[in-house]
């Protein structure tokens, strides 16, 4: 029954899973029940893992480790060697997930820092009944919660909030409970890419009820593990919990036919389809830097197109086969539209290389995007730029600066902003969509005047 709850919606996946439990200051009582529950876990989902307070072993099995579970660890867990080997290993590719106490370790060590985005543990009041408000709906640690999520645990005060350093997925409603000190701004989940690698800290699981007795913290614990684990990418599907905001007259298929202009589902979960028409696509979550994974399939004649946040499209097009293309062709970045100005369209890119395949075929778009970058004042200092496009392999654009957001794309810029597939140019079917947030880089670029 405890599988068939928390687990029907997972894929069952093999990852290695090495838990740390050491402490040298506070001990939490849940320690020992939750690694059992752990392993419970791990074996419903096909996961192999390894418990150890010993950092001397903990070093040695660390190369072989999909992912990092720090415990409930408290203090100084780590000698300066392992230290080392756990910052190349995330910043390589590892994934880490750090769980309540975790807070409470490694205050002098910079890199630790960085992983909680400096809100290292300060106080806490007693334990008690808390709202917890969730700002990412679209995460796949925290998509299957009502929203508020009210739940009894120890509620960490921390040094500071880490929102300018990390990705927020879920705060503390301070007003729900007593003995918060943080005010309105009091973070509780939260993510951050470090180089090829990705970390995620959420600050429950101080009892041993949230481990024994709280299906949906149990769940959320299993899905960072997941996403940790799978270099923090989130799929987006459609599901109950699949991530995007609305599906109107979108379908999950098995499977998509060419006929003519027009394409053919067959029963089935994992292709997405607007049967002809609907209106667009938003993703549940917004990003900023971002990498994205597509697959799509057009019909003859078919039209759509990516956004990426919201903003900056990649056109998807009928164009197999052209020996000249624009930005309107697929692969293009659509141009920027100005009713004032002849022509209308300035500053589309046209597809290095035509790389499109005939109507029927499935497609792929890999890109890695950077978002615009702005001031302390809200005053734009860099422009959003996609870093690459590769298009069925074919590397299509490197390094395009956007002054602006393309035709049809959300008019003021910001930060962040969701995935938008466009849906309401005829049929088009989607697999295999995936995002993940990326390390920021440093601004380097000033944005042209227009």
């Amino acid at each position: 029954m405890f599988a068939a709850l928390i687990f029907a919606s997972l894929t069952t996946t093999n990852l290695d899973v090495l838990v740390y439990t050491r402490t040298e200051g506070f001990r939490h009582d849940c320690i020992e029940p939750s690694v059992k529950v752990l392993r419970e876990m791990g074996s419903s989902v096909g996961w192999d893992v390894l418990h150890t307070e010993d950092p001397e072993e903990f070093h040695k099995r660390l190369d072989n480790a999909d992912v990092v579970v720090f415990l409930n660890t408290t203090q100084d867990v780590l000698p300066d060697e392992s230290q080392g080997a756990l910052e190349k290993w995330i910043r390589q590719g590892g994934g880490f997930v750090g769980i309540h106490a975790a807070a409470d370790t490694e205050y002098a060590w910079p890199f630790y820092g960085n992983l909680l985005g400096g809100a290292w543990f300060k106080s806490h009041p007693e334990i008690q009944e808390a709202s917890i408000q969730i700002e990412d709906a679209g995460h796949p640690t925290v998509s299957f919660v009502p929203n508020p999520w009210t739940r009894t645990d120890e509620w960490y005060n921390y040094r500071q909030s880490p929102r300018e350093s990390v990705h927020v997925i879920a705060a503390l409603d301070e007003s729900s409970y007593n003995g918060g000190d943080m005010g309105e701004d009091h973070p509780i989940v939260w993510s951050v890419p470090l180089d090829k690698g990705v970390a995620i800290y959420t600050g429950l699981g101080h009892t041993t009820e949230s481990w024994t007795e709280d299906v949906l913290f149990r769940r959320h614990v299993v899905e960072a593990i997941q996403w940790a684990g799978h270099g923090g990418w989130i799929h987006l599907n459609l599901h109950p919990d699949g991530g995007w905001r609305k599906t109107d007259g979108w379908s999950n298929v098995g499977g998509l036919t060419l006929d003519g202009r027009s394409l053919v589902a067959s029963p089935g979960h994992g292709v997405i389809t607007n049967g002809g028409g609907a209106g667009d696509l938003y993703s549940a979550s917004e990003f900023g830097d971002c990498e994205m994974h597509i697959e799509f399939m057009v019909p003859e004649g078919g039209n759509s197109g990516v956004y990426v946040q919201g903003r900056y499209e990649i056109q998807i097009l009928d164009s197999a086969g052209k020996s000249v293309v624009g930005p309107g062709d697929c692969g293009g970045i659509y141009q920027r539209w100005d009713e004032s100005r002849t022509p209308h369209g300035y500053e589309g890119f046209p597809p290095q290389v035509n790389a499109a395949r005939p109507a029927g075929e499935w497609q792929t778009y890999d890109i890695i995007f950077r978002a615009p970058r702005f001031d302390a004042d809200g005053r734009k200092v860099a422009n959003a730029r996609f870093e690459s496009v590769i298009h069925n392999g074919v590397r299509i654009h490197e390094d395009v600066e956007l002054t602006g957001p393309t035709r049809g794309g959300i008019a003021t810029e910001a930060p962040v902003g969701p995935i938008r597939l466009q849906g309401d140019h005829g049929p088009i079917g989607y697999r295999n969509l995936r995002v993940r947030r990326l390390s920021p880089v440093t601004p380097d670029r000033v944005p042209t005047t227009q």
